[in-house]
């Protein structure tokens, strides 16, 4: 077991610093005095620390790089216990049932005072501050992006936690196969992966694993329900473990005994374009470009009217309700985002058909200079037992 201190940030001091300074760097060239962030994954990419309050949170930033909280009295707990550790170490608690929005503004209007210009996530906006956030007020720009673009390419530091998370989901998905047998219930088969998660150093995921079984799984993230699993039959198992809440999703596919025949094309057909897109896909490509390296294996095979999904989407850090950063970056056409070094994907061509369930091919993946390479270590096979 991976044994991991969770009474310390994931990174180094000086990386949130560079993640902040970056950040005044952009509202620098926009004229933005203060931005109020509200994306749980921005604000903990930015100080290293992310709420699941049962409340609103918000982070004030200041250009000259002060910072201020906004949140549930309650939550204050964290900020105080973290003192000295976050460059963003000062907040004003609001108590429960008071007016979230009115202290909000009272917060800004204090902290940078006169008439300055304020930027705001818009595309994230909780519901309990919508009053203060009206998407027409011209007086408030919007600052949707602006993190997500830094959160792109993601550090050394950063690629090493999903490493490590990469490998616990792998050894997930092994213990569970090692485990499977005819008759035992879908629900007994996520407990074995989910043990294993946590066995092996995973931290909280930010969802459950997918796991199911049979023509179900064609119904997209549908898990376990306490069906026993038949010889034959079709096995997805979707874990994505989680190191300092940096998440590595995998999706494997087994069965017990031989499955049928269009399950095992389906997965060819997949494997077949993930080896595609390893061996072709490269830095300075556009998104479009590179999913078309991946489906056009799948339309010349003719099975393009089951691909209903994009290529590729980022990982990164991420809380509930799930683990993905299609927010941030992903690999789908129509895009002309330009691939680069050190972002990373979960890399899953798959296809999904009614009557047969879903099939693919996945590899979590960080993109070098010379294409992916994998950040769980592990084989991409159908598993036959």
């Amino acid at each position: 077991m991976m044994s991991i201190d969770y009474d310390r940030l994931a990174f180094q001091p000086e990386e949130y610093l560079a993640r902040r300074d970056a950040l005044r760097a952009l509202m620098a060239e926009r004229g933005i005095d203060a931005c109020v962030l509200n994306s749980t994954e921005n604000m903990y990419y930015l100080t290293g620390f992310g709420s699941l309050a049962h409340g609103a949170t918000s982070l004030i930033v200041r250009a000259d790089g002060k910072a201020i909280w906004v949140m549930r009295l309650t939550e204050l707990s964290n900020i105080r216990a973290l003192k000295g550790m976050l460059w963003a170490d000062e907040g004003v608690g609001v108590p429960d049932g008071q007016d979230y929005a009115a202290t909000l503004a009272r917060t800004i209007a204090d902290f940078v005072p006169g008439k300055p210009v304020i930027a705001a996530e818009y595309g994230t906006v909780q519901m309990a501050i919508a009053g203060f956030l009206r998407p027409k007020d011209d007086a408030v720009l919007n600052a949707s992006g602006l993190v997500e673009h830094l959160r792109r390419i993601k550090s050394p530091a950063e690629i090493d936690l999903l490493r490590k998370a990469g490998h616990i989901a792998a050894q997930s998905c092994a213990d569970g196969f090692a485990a499977l047998k005819e008759g035992m219930t879908d629900t007994e088969l996520a407990m074995v992966v989910s043990d294993s998660m946590m066995k092996n150093g995973s931290h909280r995921p930010a969802k459950m694993p997918n796991v199911c079984a049979g023509p179900r799984t064609a119904r997209a993230h549908v898990t376990w329900c306490g069906a026993p699993i038949s010889r034959g039959e079709l096995v997805n198992i979707e874990p994505a473990a989680s190191v300092f809440d940096y998440h590595t999703p995998i999706f494997r596919f087994y069965s017990i005994g031989q499955p049928a025949d269009r399950v095992l094309r389906l997965f060819d057909v997949c494997k077949e374009a993930l080896d595609e897109g390893f061996a072709r896909v490269r830095p300075g490509m556009t998104s479009h470009e590179a999913a078309r390296i991946f489906e056009s294996v799948i339309e010349k095979r003719g099975f393009a009217e089951w691909m209903v999904t994009r290529p590729a989407y980022s990982i990164g850090g991420s809380f509930p309700p799930g683990w993905g950063e299609d927010n941030v970056m992903a690999i789908r056409r129509d895009h002309d985002a330009v691939l680069e070094e050190g972002m990373c994907f979960h890399v899953t061509p798959c296809l999904y058909e009614d009557g047969t369930g879903c099939v693919g091919a996945s590899m979590p993946s960080v993109l070098t200079a010379h294409g992916f390479e994998s950040l769980s270590g592990d084989e991409v096979v159908f598993g036959v037992k």
